[in-house]
């Protein structure tokens, strides 16, 4: 809750025009193992999902919207202690995965939760 009240607030500092509205909504997933991972997306005014903030491991973890070439996309050059480098969760299709960065290259990646599917 903490990332999404700082989330609202930096948006709502940008540009002094009229005021836009900042929503979110959490889905709970489930993953393979039965591993769970709840996750906020974070609107702003009319556009999309900017910002993912993911609740894992007792921990929450903020990420910015990614280019991708399909789905949803979302990373962060930080993640946990145990992890190589940054986080990405990409979303596509009603299922999802959380993978670590190895080392500094965004382009390699390790799987930290598979094929999360928002629990009904």
């Amino acid at each position: 809750m903490l990332l999404l009240t700082a989330a609202a607030a930096l948006l709502g500092s940008v540009g002094a025009a009229a005021p836009t509205s900042i929503s979110y909504r959490t889905f709970h997933y489930t993953c393979d193992g039965g591993r769970k991972i709840d996750v906020s997306y974070v609107n702003y005014g009319k556009n999309g999902p900017l910002f993912a903030v993911l609740n894992w491991r007792g921990q929450q973890y903020g990420l910015s919207q990614a280019i991708s070439a399909s789905g949803a996309r979302y990373a962060s050059l930080y993640g946990p202690t145990t992890a190589d480098g940054g986080l990405e969760w990409w979303e596509h299709q009603g299922q999802a995965d959380l993978k670590t960065f190895v080392g500094t290259d965004t382009r390699d990646t390790r799987a930290l939760l598979t094929n999360c599917k928002p629990r009904r």
